[in-house]
């Protein structure tokens, strides 16, 4: 199903989301543009350029773990005991 080394640390983490995310390529959240360019890292994250509207991303931008106070791996820990369970969240 999904791997428990997943949740050992952030990068690996990371790692994942970058690999599910862009499985076809870099694209722009903003612009859809597929004009992109690596641009550093911020942490664990890699940052993107787009070179159409000139902004900066990385691996969580538009995601629902942009904005999140917890970490990747309490996220998909917290997934995985979901789904893996049926438990509910009340």
């Amino acid at each position: 199903m999904f791997p428990i080394s997943r949740f050992v640390s952030e990068s690996a983490a990371a790692d994942l989301l970058q690999q599910v995310r862009w499985r076809d390529g870099v694209e722009c959240p903003r612009c859809r543009s597929d004009l992109t360019v690596r641009n550093g890292s911020y942490r664990e994250y890699q940052r993107y350029l787009c070179k159409n509207c000139g902004r900066t991303f990385n691996d969580k931008t538009g995601t629902i773990f942009a904005h999140s106070k917890l970490s990747l791996k309490e996220w998909y820990f917290t997934i995985y005991v979901f789904l893996r369970f049926n438990t509910s969240i009340q």
